[in-house]
């Protein structure tokens, strides 16, 4: 009897200490297959299929009331892989603590800059291959990334939105420092800005980040890089309908999924879909880039353009399962450098 009443009062005491803390994830994984990829005169005849994560993940979020306008709020969310992957690290999704009131919100930790924050919004695909989502439009970069900052953000004023963000040099990999701690030299630092609307299912963002000391910039002799977003559309329960535009200098990496040699690159993404009842929804999307050069000014793969369409469908087999299908199609270049790319994505969510 006694074991039963001490087993009550610490399962009551930790009720009690849990009840700000929520427990969010999803867990998304398919089959991909990739066949017809073709580059230059190059075939490739067969097939590649895999099992593949969408981009797992679980989260810890909670709050604590401080007084009757300030709350202190954090967040702990990490990669999870179903397909056995090497993504099931702790923290690496936003994780932050900080304070939110009247004033707005403000937050340090592990961040998404602005453009990361807004220019996935028209990616309406679950995928782990770039050509079976948007993945090309969204692909890392120097200014489209996470990293420790602060940020605040205004609150809510009659549906517009703004956002201030800041990674100090300190923060960023490739900082020298003397026997003293002091600085040799300047390194990675990244500042964002975004501002946005939202009023009866219209909505508008505007975005930029300027990340110092980029590879393609220290390439180039320059200080550093940049990338900007444009976006507007509708958004409901049965519609969803917006056009992006995007233009980046020297930010992307070594292992772009665009091209690493990239310099300049222009780029539009138009997303719609359709919700045909509660469970069926119809969904399509198309994707260009244009003006894509390299440092002198040459055009990438003969004609600084890629073009990508995606046509697919969710069914909802719950509020919170869906499974997805979906087919997509990449060209690039042109001549020996054009590329040809097909994907063919089936999968299933489940949000908790």
């Amino acid at each position: 009897m006694k074991k039963t009443l001490i087993a009550l009062a610490l399962a009551s005491l930790s009720t009690a200490s849990m009840a700000d803390v929520i427990l969010y994830g999803q867990i998304k994984g398919g089959v991909e297959t990739t066949f017809g990829n073709k580059l230059g005169q190059d075939k490739n005849k067969g097939t590649t299929t895999q099992i593949v994560d969408y981009g797992s993940r679980i989260g810890f979020k909670g709050h604590e009331h401080l007084t009757d306008n300030l709350d202190a709020i954090w967040q702990v969310e990490s990669k999870v892989d179903i397909g056995g992957g090497s993504g099931r690290t702790f923290g690496t999704r936003d994780s932050f603590i900080g304070l939110k009131g009247g004033f707005g919100t403000v937050k340090v930790g592990y961040q998404q800059t602005p453009i990361k924050e807004l220019n996935g919004k028209l990616d309406q695909w679950e995928y782990d291959s770039s050509v079976a989502g948007l993945g090309t439009f969204t692909r890392g970069t120097d200014a489209n990334r996470r990293a420790t900052a602060v940020s605040y953000e205004t609150p809510d004023l009659s549906g517009f939105t703004a956002k201030a963000y800041y990674s100090p040099s300190e923060q960023e990999n490739g900082e020298s420092t003397n026997a003293l701690g002091a600085h040799k030299n300047k390194a990675k630092g990244i500042y964002g800005l975004s501002a946005s609307y939202k009023n009866s299912g219209f909505f508008a963002d505007v975005a930029g980040v300027y990340a110092r000391g980029t590879t393609a910039a220290v390439a180039a002799g320059k200080k550093g890089g940049y990338q900007a977003l444009v976006q507007a559309g509708y958004e409901s329960d049965k519609w969803l309908a917006g056009l992006a535009y995007q233009r980046s200098q020297r930010v992307e990496r070594a292992n772009s999924t665009l091209n690493a040699d990239a310099d300049k690159v222009n780029e539009l993404a138009l997303s719609g879909a359709y919700t045909l009842n509660d469970a069926l929804t119809l969904k399509g999307t198309f994707a260009y880039g244009f003006g894509i050069k390299d440092i002198n000014g040459d055009k990438i793969a003969g004609n600084g353009k890629y073009y990508q369409g995606l046509v697919g469908a969710d069914y909802a087999l719950s509020k919170r399962t869906i499974v997805n299908g979906q087919y997509g199609y990449l060209q690039s270049g042109k001549g020996d450098d054009k590329l040809k790319a097909n994907v063919v994505s089936i999968g299933m969510k489940h949000k908790f």
